[in-house]
C-alpha cells in the first residue's frame, strides 16, 4: 500500500499508514485518550482499559485477511489519532468486517471518512466487494459517514 497523507480543510496534512505491531502501545494510548461516550459507541459497551492482548489482535494484521490503517498525529508521529480496518474470516470470502474510531478531538473533520475510502481501495484490491458492521443507532457520526461515503447501503435493525 503506497502511504497517501490525508489533508484537511485548513492544511493540515495527517500521515496515513497500515497499523504495525509495534503500535500496540500507542493504540493503547489512543483508546485512553477517548471519552467514555466514543469508547461506547465503538465497543457497544464499557472497555475504559484496551488490554494488552486486545491491542496486539488489533495492532497485528496481515494485510490480506485483517487489515487497519491508521491516521497518525501531524504534532506527534508516534500517536495515532485514528483507526480504520476490516477483518474477513478467510482469503476466500468477498465479505469483511468494518470499524474505526477517530478520537475525540480529531472527529468531525473527515478523517474517518477519507481513512475509510482508503481503506475500501485496499479491500477491493484484495477481492472485498462488501463490508458489514454492527453500528448503534445512536451512534450518528458513524451513520452520517457510512451515507457520505455514497456506497449502495442496507440497512437492518436488530432487536435488543
Amino acid at each position: 500500500m503506497k502511504n497517501r497523507p490525508i489533508v484537511l480543510k485548513d492544511g493540515t496534512v495527517i500521515p496515513v499508514r497500515p497499523i504495525r505491531l509495534e503500535d500496540k502501545e500507542a493504540l493503547k494510548r489512543l483508546h485512553s485518550r477517548m471519552s467514555d461516550t466514543s469508547i461506547h459507541l465503538r465497543f457497544h459497551g464499557s472497555m475504559r482499559e484496551l488490554s494488552d492482548q486486545k491491542a496486539r489482535y488489533f495492532s497485528q494484521v496481515d494485510e490480506e485477511r485483517h487489515l487497519a490503517l491508521v491516521a497518525l498525529d501531524p504534532f506527534d508521529s508516534k500517536e495515532l489519532i485514528a483507526v480504520a480496518r476490516f477483518d474477513r474470516e478467510d482469503d476466500k470470502t468477498k465479505r469483511a468486517e468494518y470499524s474505526a474510531m477517530v478520537e475525540d478531538y480529531w472527529q468531525g473533520r473527515g478523517i474517518g471518512l477519507a481513512l475509510t475510502n482508503m481503506l475500501i481501495d485496499e479491500a477491493r484490491k484484495k477481492g472485498i466487494e462488501h463490508f458489514y458492521g454492527l453500528v448503534l443507532p445512536e451512534n450518528r457520526r458513524m451513520l452520517n459517514l457510512l451515507k457520505d461515503l455514497n456506497l449502495p447501503e442496507q440497512e437492518r435493525e436488530e432487536g435488543a
